[in-house]
């Protein structure tokens, strides 16, 4: 019997930054400002590396209001160029055409600035994601970036429908979880790392709160579905050796990223 394929490694990469007043975040909150990051998450597979989610654009590196204008000064982006995508691959010994799936959980602008460097690759994305950022309802409109959506127009999507989780596979080590609600298509990931499970939960949730007291955010396109998928998170996070990582929440950035960039099962154990 051939040997079952698996993940081999995983990198939270380092992240940009964005600062904003908490409401924004969750609904109900507000009077302080939150740094979160804008993360990508690498995944070695002996499949082949999978990147979800690609952060802010490259060409922002040192200048993010040179790529963003206004809403660098909006969001405070803090973007060093140690962060900028492509060259923490080189970094890690790959380059941007050795990634050859690319899971997007949303395409809101803080996902979907590194699209540019992917066209080659096989691309996941929730169904109707894209149909809906390029005619968004007036209160989500400004997350779209133009350029974004051209880069993601030369990639090959496969769409997963709503309400369906998808093991990419075929051997239960990554599965693309249904999260609808932020937007249309949100998506989570779900990584089967040894003895333990790691859930990246992408704009399902922002903060932990979000998933602690089932409340969503302002912008949210759907609230209803929304609702219904953060108790979906708040579920999974039940489980027996489960950890549910809220992407942008600094927090759970801090802490389970303590002990560097590549993730291990060792490195989720609870403290």
């Amino acid at each position: 019997m051939p040997k079952s394929k698996t993940i081999r490694r995983v990198w939270a990469l380092d992240a940009p930054t964005i600062t904003v007043d908490k409401s924004i975040l969750l609904v109900g909150s507000g009077g302080e400002n939150v740094t979160v990051p804008a993360p990508s998450f690498l995944i070695e597979h002996d499949e082949g590396l999978l990147l979800f989610d690609s952060g802010l654009a490259s060409e922002a590196a040192g200048d993010p209001a040179g790529a963003y204008g206004p809403l660098a000064a909006m969001f405070e982006m803090h973007f060093p160029e140690a962060c900028r995508l492509d060259r923490q691959l080189e970094a890690l010994g790959f380059s941007t055409a050795d990634v050859k799936r690319v899971v997007l959980s949303h395409a809101h602008f803080d996902h979907t600035g590194g699209l540019q460097h992917f066209p080659h690759a096989e691309g996941f994305i929730g169904a109707g994601e894209l149909r809906y950022a390029r005619n968004a309802d007036s209160h989500t409109a400004a997350f779209f970036r133009n350029q974004d959506l051209e880069a993601a127009a030369r990639i090959q999507w496969n769409e997963l429908p709503a309400g369906y989780d998808h093991d990419m596979f075929a051997d239960g080590s990554v599965t693309l979880l249904s999260l609808p609600g932020h937007t249309p298509g949100a998506l989570g990931l779900q990584l089967r790392l040894e003895d333990r499970t790691l859930i990246l939960t992408g704009d399902a949730a922002h903060v932990r709160e979000n998933i602690d007291n089932t409340v969503g955010m302002p912008f949210d396109a759907d609230i209803v579905n929304k609702l219904d998928s953060l108790r979906k998170l708040k579920l999974l996070k039940t489980r027996p050796g489960t950890t549910v990582w809220v992407n942008h929440d600094p927090q759970d950035w801090e802490k389970l990223r303590s002990a560097g960039k590549e993730i291990t099962a060792a490195s989720l154990q609870p403290a």
